[in-house]
């Protein structure tokens, strides 16, 4: 893949906000977006505009791995009044005794509520539904994502500026829509591509499959040292917004005193020509650099990761759905849920074909017998899992 950039830089606006004082928020969002020309000039009343914040895990509101709930609203609000219709959605990493942790976490972060209070609808893209994207990547061919990416007029990023311990230094924006996968589907292709280069060529071709229209960080506060999930919180008081998500990633990392080009992201989806992330292709607005830049953040302890202790700890954690056949009352809700289509009735059992699932678990879900419950491949995985999720 080569790059195909347009002549013209790439806009990326810094906005000072120090507060998720709600009222401070709105107006620091809405500057990001008046410095790229407003939101009347990226959506039309009555389209649909799809939020996708970093909302990894079950913690209490304001955790600062995840996306702050305020935040999502301010940016709820600036779309509302522009006339959005403004959809909300998320899928959060890892499970617990078998089950996707999604629905647990909007619950804790408070986001639920949040966006029911600004009106925004919440969609859960482990339960929604998928479509299916043909990539041409040697480790995966095709990825499901959430149907509402297809759906939406806007796909917005809403990450958190916060480090990461992958090999990538920082998560922003491009990492953020790996999210867009629904179920635990994600980690099969982190078993795929254990090594770091590997998987994020795959998260690059996702980005490029999405291409979403705007990003927003939630810089008001980070994340430093050992993120994305088990760093500390640290104030650096911006709004960082673009058109182009890959320039939005280069200015966050060099805020924090990371040169663009390093983070392993931004460099594939520069080269890939999904946008600039060489900082001499890029133009700010509002704020400088050199006035916002936090030069004592702390990075990563270690960016070095054992591929091959990572593809068994993902294999020995793998869990499937399994269907107690005397148990189950052939009712078909199971197969009617299945986003993949992969539960089919044989010889007057139900079956579910373990190639097409992608274990979000929505047959679980609706299943009014209790006849599916997710199991572990690996005994071992059990331990594991709990003192991973301990970890949380």
């Amino acid at each position: 893949m080569t790059a195909n950039h347009s002549p013209s830089p790439s806009r990326v606006s810094l906005v000072r906000c120090g507060s998720y004082d709600s009222a401070f928020l709105k107006d620091a969002v809405g500057s990001a977006l008046d410095h790229l020309g407003g939101p009347a000039r990226l959506i039309r009343p009555g389209q649909r505009v799809l939020l996708k914040p970093n909302v990894m895990m079950p913690k209490p509101y304001g955790f600062a791995a995840n996306t702050h709930p305020e935040f999502v609203r301010a940016v709820i609000e600036v779309f509302k009044d522009a006339g959005a219709e403004v959809w909300v959605g998320e899928s959060s990493a890892g499970s617990q005794a078998g089950m996707t942790l999604t629905k647990k976490a909007l619950s804790a972060s408070r986001l639920d509520a949040i966006a029911d209070e600004a009106g925004a609808r919440l969609i859960n893209f482990d339960l929604d539904g998928v479509v299916t994207v043909r990539l041409n990547n040697r480790f995966a061919d095709s990825v499901p994502i959430a149907k509402a990416v297809r759906e939406a007029n806007l796909v917005v990023s809403l990450p958190k500026l916060k480090t990461h311990t992958y090999a990538n230094i920082i998560t922003g924006a491009v990492k953020n829509l790996y999210g867009c996968v629904p179920g635990q589907i994600k980690a099969e292709f982190h078993r795929r591509a254990p090594r770091p280069l590997e998987f994020f060529t795959i998260v690059r071709d996702i980005y490029g499959s999405i291409r979403p229209g705007l990003a927003i960080f939630d810089a008001v506060e980070g994340m430093e040292g050992n993120g994305p999930s088990a760093g500390r919180p640290r104030a650096i008081g911006l709004v960082i917004a673009s058109t182009d998500p890959v320039a939005a990633d280069a200015v966050a990392a060099e805020v924090i005193g990371v040169p663009s080009l390093r983070v392993t992201t931004t460099r594939l989806c520069h080269e890939a020509g999904l946008g600039r992330g060489d900082m001499k292709d890029i133009q700010l607005a509002g704020e400088s650099l050199e006035s916002v830049r936090v030069a004592d953040f702390v990075k990563p302890s270690t960016a070095v990761v054992n591929p091959h202790l990572y593809r068994f700890i993902l294999k020995a954690t793998e869990t499937i759905p399994v269907i107690d056949a005397k148990t189950c009352t052939r009712c078909r809700v199971c197969l009617q849920s299945c986003p993949m289509k992969a539960i089919s009735e044989k010889d007057g059992r139900m079956v579910i074909d373990r190639l097409a699932c992608i274990r979000c678990f929505c047959c679980a879900e609706v299943c009014q017998e209790q006849a599916i419950t997710p199991k572990r491949k690996n005994k071992l995985g059990d331990l594991l899992s709990k003192m991973m999720f301990a970890r949380w």
